[in-house]
């Protein structure tokens, strides 16, 4: 298994640099019409959704769209949508939906109740599932059939629905492919590096202690999949905070033995406040491992590790951050007894609600 997890990380930059082939002038007439009827006011809401790695891939879609469409947008965990609030699933919305298989059960429960949307978006790993088949607009990353823990299907379907989301924005499609080739240059070079520093990483982080992963904006997005993929990959007992959540209570745990993997992320109005909470842990006796694009974590080192990135579309960082937990869930996973990223009570596509 562990082969076959590893093979799909590293066809990751593959599948990313294919993703230009997604900007077609179809798909930038379907958005623009999109955007027609937002102005128009025929939408008045726009719905994202979504379940586990799916769901934490368009954290950072929400918060641009929010701040960039002149109508209110909601991020919904999907089961809590069909089961708490269907009545949401109502005429003058865009529904957004984000599934790498297209037929987890609560995706699918979606597609049977959602009532008169005004668009409908999917986001899936194939052209030909539930999901693609009920949306109006359908966007297929084709990364390939993946057996293991999410990898691939994340980082190409966080970057489509970047795309989606920028077009929606206004942007040239020109200057996001060069976004995407830049991106998959340096998801390259990224995985071409990391397997040297994983033996330090781990000593860092140790296997026994549990992780809190910490950040704000689309990183807080990072730190979700982090701890979902560091449970699943490596049965390993983790929590996800956002920035501000942790100095709500969760700060108490800083202790000799702390660990924790702060995603500093790339906003600039941010990055001071998550250079002091750093410094912070390191002050009551704990340490973390920042991971951050270059120039935005000077001084980090000193509480602990500092892992650089490369400089991207600060909205497409996540697709680097996640890159070191996929390949640290290796050596971490032996280390606790377990075969890296194999299913022990669960499966890939999730069917039991």
């Amino acid at each position: 298994m562990s082969q076959s997890y590893l093979a799909e990380i590293a066809e990751q930059p593959a599948a990313i640099r294919k993703l230009a082939g997604l900007l077609t002038p179809r798909l930038a007439a379907e958005v623009q019409a999109i955007r027609g009827a937002i102005g128009r006011g025929e939408i008045g809401h726009v719905l994202i959704t979504g379940m586990g790695g799916s769901l934490f891939s368009a954290y950072g879609t929400w918060l641009r769209l929010s701040e960039g469409l002149p109508v209110p947008v909601s991020l919904w965990d999907t089961s809590e949508l069909i089961q708490q609030a269907p009545g949401v699933l109502r005429k003058g919305t865009l529904i957004i939906a984000v599934s790498q298989s297209g037929e987890s059960v609560e995706l699918r429960r979606m597609t049977e109740i959602e009532g008169g949307a005004a668009a409908r978006v999917a986001v899936t790993n194939t052209p030909d599932n539930t999901l693609s088949r009920w949306a109006s607009l359908a966007l297929a990353t084709e990364a390939g059939p993946e057996q293991t823990v999410s990898t691939k299907t994340y980082t190409a379907g966080l970057a489509a629905l970047y795309l989606f989301e920028q077009l929606l924005l206004g942007r040239d499609s020109e200057a996001l492919a060069g976004e995407i080739e830049a991106l998959a240059d340096a998801a390259g070079n990224v995985l071409a590096d990391l397997p040297a520093r994983l033996d330090a990483m781990l000593a860092f982080l140790g296997h026994e202690r549990p992780l809190t992963f910490i950040g704000r904006g689309g990183s807080y997005g990072s730190a979700m999949m982090a701890a979902l993929v560091t449970a699943e990959a490596a049965k390993a007992p983790t929590q996800a905070l956002s920035g501000g959540q942790f100095r709500h209570g969760p700060l108490e745990l800083v202790r000799e033995g702390f660990r924790s993997v702060f995603f500093m992320g790339g906003e600039a109005a941010t990055r001071d406040l998550n250079i002091r909470t750093v410094a912070d842990i390191h002050r009551f006796g704990g340490a973390s491992l920042t991971i951050a694009p270059e120039g935005a974590a000077d001084g980090a080192a000193d509480a602990g590790m500092l892992l650089t990135l490369p400089a991207v579309a600060e909205g497409l960082l996540p697709v680097l951050e996640i890159l070191p937990i996929q390949l640290l869930m290796v050596p971490m996973a032996i280390a606790r007894g377990y075969e890296p990223a194999k299913f022990l009570n669960g499966s890939k596509v999730t069917v039991i609600e």
